[in-house]
């Protein structure tokens, strides 16, 4: 028997560091919506910062899940929380991404999306 996956139901932010001489960071997002962009960026140089290494760049590439549709003609309060929780794995792994990359370990780092209650 073999196990069927649902599509879908990949919960996890695939975040990957690398460091460039050049001061400034860049940023691949594969689903935006919901602004992880400026979030990225910000948690790269903070981290970078806060390791003492403020001076160089880099680029991070960061691989989501979906972000739920917008409803309309209600607000989702499922959909906002989920978002959030993309939101705050995403900022987790930017991190450690930036950690591992600083330590020279591999820098491809995966956090589970924990789901909204």
């Amino acid at each position: 028997m073999t196990a069927h996956r649902r599509r879908g139901t990949d919960l996890t932010v695939h975040a990957c560091f690398s460091v460039r001489e050049a001061p400034g960071i860049t940023v691949a997002v594969s689903h935006d919506g919901t602004g992880l962009v400026t979030t990225a960026r910000h948690t790269a140089q903070r981290a970078l910062t806060e390791a003492g290494r403020g001076y160089l760049g880099g680029r991070v590439e960061l691989r989501t899940p979906r972000p739920p549709a917008r409803v309309t003609s209600r607000p989702s309060a499922f959909g906002t929380r989920r978002r959030r929780a993309v939101r705050r794995a995403a900022d987790r792994a930017v991190a450690l991404a930036v950690a591992a990359t600083l330590r020279g370990d591999a820098a491809d780092v995966r956090v589970p999306v924990r789901p909204p209650l």
